[in-house]
């Protein structure tokens, strides 16, 4: 057992002394009603001494006076020495049972190389701590951590290698062997709980999370050759040093900004010349952006051309794109600096509207996080398969009922998180 901000050192202690916390709920809710009277058994909160955590620890009620307690521990917690202490430091004993080892598993899931980067940033901590939370694991989390600033060293090292060998592949190759290794074990993550949790998280994992981020990194690999194929006929185009795009009229005050502050900047910035012609007949505004080389060009570009898109939405894709209370369209707009992200409800189509590299980077944020949510629907027709054959097993046993599953039970959880709502919210 270690303790938070490693104040105390890591203990072994016997699992039968060791349980899960309350479901912060459930723990709510009943201390909402929790009136401690004289003989009843309570949890009462310990702070922490040089040598000991805070901590829970059973007690007696002993009696009640000017809204203090005045509680004794029972036998084998913490000495019988009573102590007096307010409402606050006291709570309705834990329902939860100790750990039983015999039903634990350990799994360790490799990550893939082209997860290593993400895997070490906080964003994957947050999705470890989503998995541990929803399946109701004891552990969820990532091994092999090599620390970043060696790893920047270790390859510029390597960079610096390989430069004086462009011209012999064989010892370029050995070089980055070489990196690599240095770099220690690759990551892994570690599960630890009952199997069908441990079954569960790896899928969340590895389906949902792994196949998430591999998108998204796709998605930046696929932009870069984009750009890098886009430079490159920038460059056979070079002799021209200009180009000619259009915009919806209604997009032109973005283009220019108040007072023509942006269209200025954008000049100022890059030292081209931007002409705007209004074409009434055609209903579009047509931009010509002339500078002294293509790369300056292109770069102001991509900050005048503003472009209005309609993305068309299934009835069952509304609710998992948008979010509880537009929270995930506001999300994905905030991140792609979009202009606005709207839902027309009558098209059922969503409207994304900014500069057209930000539009770019929505639609596909929004193609990948809409992979997720038939990923949840095949969890869920699990979750009502193995439903479903528990209860023939109920009808096959006749008058023998088997034990209820209390509220919290590992499989309580999983249905709860494979909720498509609950995901989205």
């Amino acid at each position: 057992v270690g303790f938070e901000d490693e104040v105390w050192p890591n203990r072994d202690v016997p699992a039968y002394s060791v349980r899960r916390c309350p479901e912060d709920g459930g723990a709510a809710k009943d201390e909402q009603a929790f009136d401690p009277q004289p003989e009843e058994v309570v949890e009462v909160l310990l702070q922490a001494t040089e040598t000991s955590p805070s901590g829970w620890s059973l007690g007696r009620v002993r009696t009640v006076k000017n809204g203090f307690y005045f509680i004794g521990f029972l036998s084998t917690q913490r000495g019988s020495q009573d102590v007096i202490v307010e409402r606050s430091a006291l709570r309705p004993c834990s329902g939860e049972l100790p750990l039983e080892l015999s039903g634990l598993v350990r799994r360790v899931i490799p990550v893939g190389e082209e997860l290593h980067s993400w895997i070490r940033s906080q964003d994957s901590t947050g999705c470890l701590s989503h998995v541990k939370k929803c399946t109701g694991l004891l552990v969820a989390h990532c091994m092999n951590l090599d620390d970043p600033d060696v790893a920047d060293a270790v390859a510029e090292s390597a960079e610096g290698t390989t430069a004086t060998s462009l011209k012999k592949p064989a010892s370029k190759a050995k070089a980055k062997a070489k990196a690599k290794a240095a770099l220690g074990p690759a990551p892994e993550v570690l599960l630890i709980g009952e199997a069908g949790s441990v079954d569960v998280a790896e899928r969340l994992l590895v389906q949902l999370h792994f196949k998430h981020q591999m998108e998204i990194q796709r998605f930046h690999e696929m932009r870069e050759k984009f750009l890098e194929r886009l430079a490159e006929m920038q460059e056979w185009y070079s002799a021209l040093h200009k180009e000619v795009f259009t915009v919806d009229q209604h997009l032109v005050g973005k283009l220019i900004g108040r007072k023509g502050e942006h269209i200025n900047q954008v000049r100022e910035r890059h030292g081209v010349e931007i002409q705007v012609h209004d074409d009434a007949a055609e209903g579009a505004t047509t931009i010509t952006v002339t500078g002294d080389s293509p790369d300056v060009v292109r770069k102001a570009r991509e900050e005048l051309e503003f472009v209005t898109e309609r993305m068309p939405l299934e009835p069952e894709q509304v609710g998992w794109i948008l979010g509880k209370g537009y929270q995930n369209i506001s999300e994905i707009a905030r991140k792609t600096e979009l202009s606005y992200a709207r839902f027309d409800d009558k098209g059922s189509c969503l409207e994304l509207c900014g500069l057209k590299s930000q539009v770019e980077d929505a639609r596909m944020l929004i193609r990948a996080h809409t992979e997720y949510l038939s990923v949840y629907k095949n969890m869920d027709e699990e979750q009502s398969a193995i439903q479903q054959s528990f209860e023939q097993l109920d009808s096959v046993a006749g008058g023998f009922r088997r034990p209820a599953r209390r509220k919290g039970d590992a499989s309580t959880k999983v249905a709860e998180a494979k909720s498509p709502d609950a995901a989205a919210s």
